[in-house]
């Protein structure tokens, strides 16, 4: 009798556990075939709320999920940010999982594994059976991830409001998504997997990637965008900061791409010894990104504020000083780094002198909402 307690107890124990669990690893049958995926729910989550969603794609590789929620940390942001955060797993053929992206990769490229009708059932699925903003689901993705992130956005375009590429190309042609969706992407000058100036690869499967420049003209071209690659910052030290602009369905593509590190997840964790970019959270101006946009071409209310009222900052660029047209002298204020990270708050920041700061991206907090800045 007393066993048969204990086991009732540790059943019960491990019950309650399973309920509070914030991540979940399921499958769904797609195509002829079990796919798998894991949910990360969000601290405190909730049925009463209607949450964002982001899918995060791994690289290639032998590992799945485990691969990309290390190196991103993405689910800390989740929980931070109150987001869905769902890791889906390309299929696992001969040791290694890969995805479908169109020119890339093997071997579910040769064996052309449908990973858009995975991603299409698998939001489906999700719709359902999870509370989920669907205006506000984003995609981003790592190497091969990346790769699938840009053919979601070309042949699912109507299913994601943005998609954060880091350290990929676009192999799916033609581009002629029927909606235009807002691009992020982050790489490195450093990168010889996926080299920015195009190239044969230097990994195993010998893949020849376009040139970036290249790859945006073209998806710029077909967003009819009428700014082109602005430099909005320069520097051989850190990184530059690319956007192209004034395109339809109020999308913009933005890039970032840094002097240092290599093929890997800016400001992440390395899991083979590869040189992380150490100049911008991909991370973090992701998800600043992914809440200006929603999937019906109508920007978020949390878009920047200098786009949508009269508060603004000069000068910007700015060196020393941060001034502010229309205040009431009684914000609040936060200045992050590129990073995330809080660098000073407080109120009269008029008075304050920033001149000690690095040069490069900035984010000052105004009570809820968001201004870019940057010094030089």
């Amino acid at each position: 009798m007393k066993k048969l307690f204990l086991i009732i107890i540790l059943l019960h124990v491990l019950g309650g556990f399973s309920f509070g669990q914030t991540n979940v690893y399921d499958s769904i049958y797609v195509g002829g075939l079990w796919r798998t995926y894991l949910i990360h729910l969000p601290t405190n989550y909730s049925t009463s709320t209607n949450y964002p969603l982001v899918l995060a794609f791994h690289g290639g590789g032998p590992l799945g999920y485990q691969s990309i929620q290390y190196q991103s940390r993405l689910s800390q942001k989740a929980d931070s940010s109150n987001f869905i955060l769902v890791y889906p797993e390309g299929v696992k053929i001969a040791g290694n999982r890969t995805w479908n992206a169109g020119g890339c990769c093997a071997p579910s490229t040769n064996l052309n594994i449908d990973d858009v009708g995975f991603v299409n059932s698998l939001l489906n699925n999700l719709f359902t059976n999870r509370p989920i903003d669907t205006t506000r689901v984003y995609a981003t993705g790592f190497s091969n991830g990346s790769l699938l992130c840009y053919r979601l956005a070309n042949q699912l375009s109507n299913r994601f409001a943005a998609i954060a590429p880091v350290a990929g190309d676009l192999m799916y042609y033609p581009w002629n998504p029927s909606k235009e969706v807002p691009i992020i992407s982050f790489h490195s000058y450093q990168d010889l997997n996926v080299k920015y100036y195009g190239g044969v690869t230097i990994g195993a499967t010998g893949t020849y990637f376009p040139p970036q420049d290249s790859m945006f003209n073209i998806i710029s071209s077909n967003y009819s965008c009428s700014i082109l690659k602005d430099t909005l910052y320069h520097n051989t030290n850190q990184y530059n900061h690319l956007k192209y602009s004034n395109c339809l369905c109020n999308s913009v593509i933005e890039q970032y791409i840094s002097y240092d590190g290599e093929h890997s997840w800016p400001d992440g964790l390395s899991s083979v010894g590869v040189t992380v970019s150490s100049q911008f959270s991909a991370t973090y101006l992701m998800w600043q990104f992914f809440q200006n946009y929603r999937t019906n071409c109508i920007t978020s209310e949390i878009n920047e504020i200098n786009n949508r009222e009269n508060l603004r900052i000069y000068p910007n660029p700015f060196k020393n000083k941060i001034s502010l047209i229309n205040t009431t002298g009684f914000e609040n204020y936060i200045l992050l780094n590129a990073m995330g990270q809080v660098i000073w708050t407080g109120k009269n920041i008029e008075q304050k002198d920033f001149l000690y700061l690095p040069n490069g991206l900035y984010f000052l907090k105004v009570e809820n909402r968001i201004l870019k800045l940057i010094k030089e």
